[in-house]
C-alpha cells in the first residue's frame, strides 16, 4: 500500500470512493461530491492510500484560520476498515499539520458516522458543538 499526495489523475477514483461511502452511510445518492480548490490552497493537502492502482482511502487538511486547520475528506474503503489504514492516514495528516505549525485541528461529522466519531475520540478529539438543524457535530484537537 502506498500513501501519497493526491494527483489530478486520482480525481475520478476519489470522487467515486467518497460517493460510494456516503451512499453506504446515508442510503441516498449524494447530490455531488466535490474536491474543492480550497483544500489545496494555503497550507492544505489531500493524501490518498493506493493499493494496486486503486484508491482505497483519503484524508485532507486545509487552513481554517490562524494556526487552526480543518480535517477534510477522511474516507476508507469498507474492506480496508479495521486494518490500521485510518490510523496511518491520520498520522500522516497530523504530522503534516505539525510541520505547518498548526496548533489545533477541527472537524465536522454527522451522528450517522458512528465509527468515525469513535475513531476521532480515540485520536484525542473533543466535541465542542452540535448543530442539530444541519445534522453536524464539531470537534477539535490541540496539537
Amino acid at each position: 500500500m502506498l500513501l501519497r499526495k493526491f494527483e489530478n489523475k486520482d480525481r475520478k477514483q476519489v470522487i467515486t470512493l467518497i460517493g460510494k461511502i456516503l451512499y453506504e452511510i446515508f442510503k441516498a445518492k449524494p447530490k455531488g461530491v466535490e474536491l474543492g480548490k480550497g483544500l489545496f490552497k494555503k497550507g492544505g493537502v489531500l493524501y490518498v492510500a493506493e493499493e494496486k492502482g486503486k484508491i482505497i482511502g483519503t484524508i485532507g487538511i486545509r487552513k481554517q484560520i490562524g494556526r487552526t486547520a480543518r480535517l477534510k475528506k477522511m474516507y476508507i474503503e469498507k474492506s480496508y476498515r479495521g486494518t490500521g489504514l485510518a490510523q496511518k492516514l491520520y498520522n500522516t495528516i497530523e504530522s503534516f499539520a505539525k510541520k505547518k505549525r498548526y496548533r489545533k485541528i477541527i472537524l465536522s461529522t454527522t451522528p450517522e458516522m458512528k465509527a468515525a466519531i469513535k475513531f476521532y475520540k480515540k485520536q484525542g478529539f473533543v466535541e465542542y458543538m452540535c448543530n442539530k438543524r444541519k445534522n453536524q457535530i464539531f470537534s477539535y484537537k490541540k496539537l
